[in-house]
């Protein structure tokens, strides 16, 4: 009889004690959905609970830290020096995820490791952002490289829309009286 109450105490506590209440999935070992946030935590080292909810900040954040280096060791800078001269880009909030219009800022340093790897395995300099692709992939990342591309291209869509209509004198578009004009260069009186 005590050994039945001993392993019925101890079966409730197994079951009890691994019952847990954080929000996080990450350390949840008994659902198959920490797979992910484990897999990511062990390669990128990206954990939601310690950096933060978007992925695309946390790499943001590695980016800057990997310049900062670069800059301190090769050019002889540091943005933390007060005797040096204030960069106002880098205390600037994260600019839109997306290669455009500032490659730089998308394809890093990292894509240039991994292009050289690449280079050397199979001869082609292929330089793969993977944690800017990763960033691309995550809930609201899609609206972001939109953005990036849209806010890029939306001049050169203006310019060729009142291009046609004011300089080769085709019609407006239909169900509008005047296509978009450039402000900064007046439409000639006709």
């Amino acid at each position: 009889m005590k050994t039945t109450a001993f392993i019925s105490a101890a079966a409730a506590a197994l079951l009890f004690s691994s019952c847990i209440s954080h929000p996080s999935r990450a350390n949840d070992h008994w659902n198959s959905a920490s797979l992910a946030p484990r897999v990511a935590r062990v390669m990128l080292g990206y954990d939601p609970d310690v950096d933060g909810a978007s992925y695309r900040d946390y790499q943001w954040q590695n980016k800057l830290a990997i310049s900062k280096t670069l800059q301190r060791h090769f050019l002889n800078w540091n943005p933390d020096n007060p005797y040096q001269p204030d960069d106002p880009d880098y205390y600037a909030p994260r600019p839109v995820h997306s290669p455009l219009p500032n490659p730089l800022n998308y394809f890093h340093f990292e894509s240039v490791i991994i292009g050289s790897i690449l280079y050397g395995a199979t001869g082609t300099f292929i330089p793969i952002p993977i944690d800017s692709l990763i960033g691309t992939l995550e809930p609201g990342g899609e609206e972001e490289f939109v953005a990036g591309l849209t806010t890029t291209f939306r001049p050169l869509r203006v310019l060729t829309v009142s291009f046609m209509e004011d300089g080769l004198g085709l019609p407006p578009y239909e169900g509008q009286e005047s296509g978009p004009s450039v402000s900064s260069h007046p439409t000639p009186a006709r």
